[in-house]
């Protein structure tokens, strides 16, 4: 045992004095008390003992992230929202296994050094066995949410250290996890909790929902409005009509106390309905609420209904094994499904359940990754895959559209409206999508100004044109996407909170390829792709070299770098010969085809910056120099061909630009 510190004396006395008393008046919750107390009885432990946590091996802490499935993925997204909710603070967000392990760890970097010094990080064991009361352990021992807050803790050591933390459970009551926030903060923080609370329950729905794509599913709640948000009530039954697993938030709406009461009965005596009255709401058009008529009872509820799916890997092999232009998975013909996003990867996997969900339903979808990672292809696939993939599907790039012409873009405009519009008017994007989709790219570029109106339009389902004055009833679905972080902007003044919130109806967050899983599954789905009928080997050596690398272009540059490879191979064995560690670092443009004009990128700097110099030269020459024409071809803005132009030393021609397009564009 190690020397105790002198201030946990007093502490380890109060311990030992609480726990013998039972005195209502003494200021110690029942869980406290409870955990002190199988801390001395149970685990013999000191109070006053300067424990060190263990740890488990890289081995066994990869095999209990596997052991839970998508939950580690889906938790992240909770983690790193949290994270932005309590910006500012000093804290460690963390998810741990039902044995305490450290699964997953988010910090502030101001907590860092406490952090260290206390144990938290990835492997590290905090269940109460190993570490006494603490927020972690406590939770999961407990299997309720807890503050753990300082002298609450049952080491002296922790006593600095004020914790909030939940479980989360799997569909049939079986502790799964834990998500907890720990902080240096002098008081209780029930706010925090609150926070953790719904974190894990979010959670807790998510993987349910993923994990019971072989059950019926009904979604409930006494408000209708109050369906698909975090407090709804799940419950998955199978095609005889026993219900098969549940989420908490259904024990509470129907009044049992645990899983095992409710797993095993007929899910229309539980929700007091008919089973056909069920039925009636599977497939329902857009997935709306729909009132169900009681059997018995005034209750009422609310519903939808989901059929069972079918499993995505045997889907896989109707649709085939090309790979898409800008993910890199299913080829353009196989986009009619969302199948052709799903892949080995946990995240990518998690992603195409929560969107098979929502397909078609009334409801926004915001995609959020960087440059490359796919956001157009995903957009995409959800129309293709949706009931209204016979109608328009229509883009809107809000950084590539000059802040001038957006506004007319967007919402068209009569004739005359402006100086230099059209004799005809136009019709607008909005409008040109009426009864698909609109896909709105990089949706934190928009002025702010606009953002007003568009809002208005999302919730009116009107459009008036500029110099109109009648509104033009309008049906879309509306995609959004954007590389930047939405909660950043909204704090910096840069775009609208309620518009935000009225486009964050569901979120999917598309992974860096860096931190992909599938790494080398992908890079053989692009080759196959952008062979063709060619059918190519590729050495072991190139691909654990490709896999390795950091690719901050993402997909879009792993898919130009095998373009080039493929351009000049001499064989149809692709092997380290092949490849040119020039074409990942920079090098000279002589080596490089003209399709490497495509890393050029509007938000970021080109990781090719000579070869994106030499590529920009030849698309303007290309283009006769006209700005307009080179960026719709590289799919960027007019702004960002002017910088790039002033970056790279092209000022020769600049003035003839600045003059000689204006006209024409």
């Amino acid at each position: 045992m190690m020397r105790a510190r002198p201030a946990s004396h007093g502490h380890a006395d109060l311990i030992g004095s609480l726990v013998r008393r039972h005195a209502a008046e003494l200021p110690i919750t029942e869980v406290v008390r409870t955990s002190w107390s199988r801390c001395l009885n149970n685990y013999a432990l000191d109070p006053q003992e300067m424990r060190r946590p263990n740890s488990v091996e890289r081995a066994d802490l990869q095999s209990r992230r596997e052991r839970l499935g998508v939950l580690p993925a889906i938790a992240r997204i909770e983690m790193e929202t949290l994270g932005k909710l309590i910006k500012h603070s000093e804290y460690s967000i963390m998810l741990t296994d039902r044995d305490g392990v450290i699964l997953s760890h988010l910090g502030d970097s101001g907590f860092s050094a406490t952090a260290r010094r206390s144990g938290f990080r990835e492997g590290v064991m905090w269940s109460e066995r190993e570490m006494g009361t603490n927020g972690m352990g406590t939770c999961l021992t407990a299997r309720r949410p807890v503050i753990i807050h300082r002298t609450d803790h049952f080491l002296a050591q922790n006593t600095q250290l004020t914790c909030s933390a939940a479980p989360i459970f799997d569909m049939r009551g079986e502790l799964l996890a834990a998500i907890d926030i720990s902080g240096a903060s002098s008081n209780p923080q029930s706010h925090t909790l609150a926070l953790v609370e719904l974190a894990a329950q979010n959670v807790e729905n998510r993987v349910l929902l993923s994990a019971c794509k072989d059950f019926h599913l009904v979604r409930f709640h006494r408000c209708a409005e109050f369906v698909s948000t975090p407090g709804e009530g799940v419950l998955a039954f199978d095609d005889q009509g026993l219900v098969k697993g549940a989420n908490r938030a259904a024990l509470k709406l129907l009044g049992h106390r645990d899983h095992e009461s409710l797993c095993g009965q007929r899910v229309d005596r539980a929700l007091d309905t008919s089973l056909t009255a069920l039925m009636r709401l599977t497939g329902q058009p857009g997935y709306r609420a729909e009132s169900l008529s009681a059997k018995l009872g005034q209750r009422r509820w609310f519903a939808t209904v989901h059929a069972p799916m079918e499993s995505p890997h045997r889907t896989l092999v109707a649709v085939g094994n090309g790979a898409g232009a800008d993910c890199g998975f299913q080829s353009p013909a196989a986009r009619g499904s969302l199948e052709c996003l799903y892949s080995a990867d946990p995240t990518m996997r998690h992603n195409v359940e929560v969107l098979r969900r929502v397909i078609d339903r009334d409801i926004s979808v915001l995609l959020l990754g960087e440059t490359g990672t796919g956001k157009g292809y995903c957009a995409h696939a959800i129309h293709n895959a949706s009931s209204r993939a016979d109608k328009p599907f229509v883009t809107v790039n809000c950084a590539a559209i000059p802040e001038t012409l957006i506004e007319s873009e967007l919402f068209g405009h009569k004739p005359g409206a402006f100086t230099g519009a059209t004799r005809e008017g136009g019709t607008g994007r909005i409008l040109q999508a009426n009864g698909g989709t609109l896909f709105l790219d990089e949706i934190g570029d928009m002025p702010v100004a606009l953002q007003t109106r568009l809002l208005n339009v999302i919730e009116d389902r009107e459009v008036m044109p500029l110099g109109g004055n009648k509104v033009v009833s309008v049906d879309v679905r509306v995609i959004s996407a954007t590389q930047h972080h939405p909660l950043d902007m909204i704090a910096k003044g840069q775009f609208r909170e309620d518009l935000y919130y009225r486009l964050n109806g569901i979120t999917v967050r598309l992974p860096p390829l860096r931190q992909r899983t599938d790494g080398a599954e992908l890079i053989r789905k692009l080759l196959h792709d952008e062979a063709g009928a060619a059918q190519l080997e590729i050495e072991p050596a190139l691909l654990e070299r490709l896999v390795h690398h950091s690719w901050p272009g993402n997909v879009r540059q792993l898919r130009n770098v095998l373009r080039t490879m493929l351009a000049l191979r001499t064989s149809d064995q692709l092997t380290l010969a092949d490849f040119n560690e020039e074409w990942l670092a920079g090098g000279p443009a002589d080596d490089l085809p003209s399709e490497m004009a495509q890393l050029l990128d509007g938000d970021g700097e080109s990781v090719l910056s000579d070869a994106e110099r030499e590529a920009l030269r030849r698309m303007l020459e290309t283009c006769q120099w006209n700005v307009s024409a080179a960026a719709a071809r590289l799919h960027i803005s007019r702004r960002t061909i002017y910088r790039k132009i002033h970056r790279h030393g092209l000022l020769r021609h600049a003035h003839d630009i600045g003059a000689g397009t204006q006209g024409s564009e």
